[in-house]
């Protein structure tokens, strides 16, 4: 699996759980609502957007977690 196929994998698990479409996901983590439609076309991103997204990704999954607690 490629780097950019794992890193679609990270941003689509988090949609189905989160139930974000991928415009707003695109706007709150890296304020680009074509992000993920980029990203599954020929975009590379960078590594700095890469790390904004990852970071994204796990403030969210925590509040989530904190929310269900």
């Amino acid at each position: 699996m490629s780097t950019k196929t794992a890193f679609l994998a990270e941003i689509d698990a988090f949609l189905e759980r989160s139930k974000m479409t991928a415009s707003a996901f695109g706007k709150a983590a890296v304020n680009d609502p074509n992000f993920v439609g980029d990203i599954r076309g020929d975009r590379q991103p960078s590594l700095g957007l890469v790390d904004r997204v990852h970071a994204f990704i796990q403030q969210q999954d925590a509040v989530s977690k904190e929310a269900a607690q």
